[in-house]
């Protein structure tokens, strides 16, 4: 069964619902110059071009069948967080998405399973709304931001969610918001903000977690990384040898250095490059690897399956990769 954990959706039945009960902050679908974008109300942002596939599973199931993928684990799409909003259409809108997703996977269990969303403006709201989608027995974990409306994710406020999420054996996967990149304002032209915004989230939120001992407390507590985890597999070196000199860096991890949390940690093979791909699986071992192509996105890898082939892996790291390692991140099916 070979599965690909970093997929998004875009539900008409959900957006149709939020439009519905809180047109202030509910997007629409728009078509321009022959594509179609998602438009956010109060101003010039938008989502897309999106591909058919992010809105209808069967284009979805027929597109798995070509690139050789068995199951997606779906999530929505990062700007539909709503971190940015107050928290009443923030919990509607988590739920409503939830819903959706669900559907969704009842339509397709055995091809379609989800990652949750949670309204985590409001911490208390997502325990109740956490607690409520671990009914369903396919939704195998939550994507979160790399940050929370501008809040990282060290801050206490969010303990109750790990240890809830802990309990469950649930597992947190990570997805930066283009709303909340770190240096936008340096960012703004040439795409800059996903070449170079989205992998720097996703190492601060790595680096936050780490050092501020929030895998040490929650030691059965799993992170997935997306976009191959960002710089740090590249840069693990660098925090190593200040953890050894520096007295910051040992405020709450004076025992094992940053690298030993790659062991507490999963990483995506979207890389786009077979040798940066082989750079992941040397540093975090095979075992610590999951197939991640970000579909439907035009950032999305083509050919996920092949491009993890292209990295010269054995048959073995392979298995890994495609299929026992989604098993042992994801929440266990009942």
């Amino acid at each position: 069964m070979i599965t690909d954990l970093h997929t998004h959706a875009i539900i008409p039945d959900a957006l149709r619902a939020m439009a519905a009960a809180h047109p202030v902050y509910g997007p629409e679908v728009i078509e321009e110059g022959g594509q179609t974008f998602l438009r956010y109300p109060g101003g010039r942002a938008r989502l897309g071009p999106l591909h058919p596939g992010i809105f209808d599973p069967e284009s979805r199931l027929e597109e798995m069948d070509d690139l050789g993928v068995e199951r997606h684990v779906v999530a929505i799409a990062p700007p539909n967080s709503f971190y940015h909003i107050p928290a009443e259409p923030g919990i509607d809108f988590a739920r409503m998405q939830n819903d959706a997703l669900m559907a969704w996977s009842d339509a397709h269990p055995d091809r379609l399973h989800v990652f949750g969303t949670l309204p985590l403006q409001d911490p208390g709201a997502s325990l109740k709304e956490f607690a409520r989608i671990m009914e369903h027995p396919r939704v195998r974990g939550v994507q979160i931001g790399t940050n929370i409306g501008g809040v990282d994710l060290d801050d206490p406020r969010f303990d109750p969610v790990w240890e809830a999420s802990q309990a469950a054996n649930s597992p947190i996967w990570v997805h930066g918001d283009q709303r909340q990149l770190a240096g936008a304002d340096r960012l703004n032209n040439y795409y800059l903000q996903n070449f170079i915004g989205q992998p720097l989230e996703s190492t601060i939120a790595m680096g936050k977690l780490i050092f501020s001992g929030v895998l040490e407390r929650y030691p059965d507590l799993r992170f997935g990384w997306c976009h191959g985890g960002g710089f740090l597999p590249y840069q693990i070196g660098r925090w190593d040898h200040g953890w050894g000199c520096r007295p910051e860096a040992v405020v709450a991890i004076d025992t094992h250095p940053p690298s030993s949390y790659f062991a507490k940690m999963y990483f995506d093979t979207l890389t786009h490059d077979p040798l940066s791909l082989r750079c992941v699986v040397d540093r975090v071992g095979a075992d610590h690897v999951l197939l991640g192509s970000d579909y439907p996105f035009d950032m999305a890898s083509a050919d996920p399956v092949g491009a993890a082939k292209a990295a010269g892996l054995d048959s073995d790291a392979l298995d890994r990769v495609f299929e026992t390692n989604a098993e042992r991140f994801l929440r266990p099916m009942p």
